[in-house]
């Protein structure tokens, strides 16, 4: 694996980390793939609040050091919503 696509993968994955440890349990309803050129792939549990799912994914949306997103709420149902 080239060094540039590590580098990529590791700032994305940083970035991916920051965003996500503002919110509490987070854990419980998302799941996440960071490939070699910092693209992420985020499922969230099926019952996440849409305000929550939105406000996540924009952020990551508009981190310079995230190649691209593609979400969904097709995870299992979590129980603290």
């Amino acid at each position: 694996m080239p060094l540039l696509a590590i580098d990529a993968q590791s700032k994305a994955g940083e970035a991916v980390a920051n965003i996500l440890f503002d919110y509490d349990d987070v854990e419980e309803f998302t799941s996440c793939v960071i490939d070699d050129s910092g693209f992420v792939d985020i499922t969230f549990s099926s019952n996440t609040p849409d305000e929550l799912y939105i406000t996540i994914v924009k952020r990551m949306n508009g981190h310079p050091d995230i190649d691209g997103v593609l979400s969904g709420k097709s995870g299992p149902v979590c129980p603290l919503f």
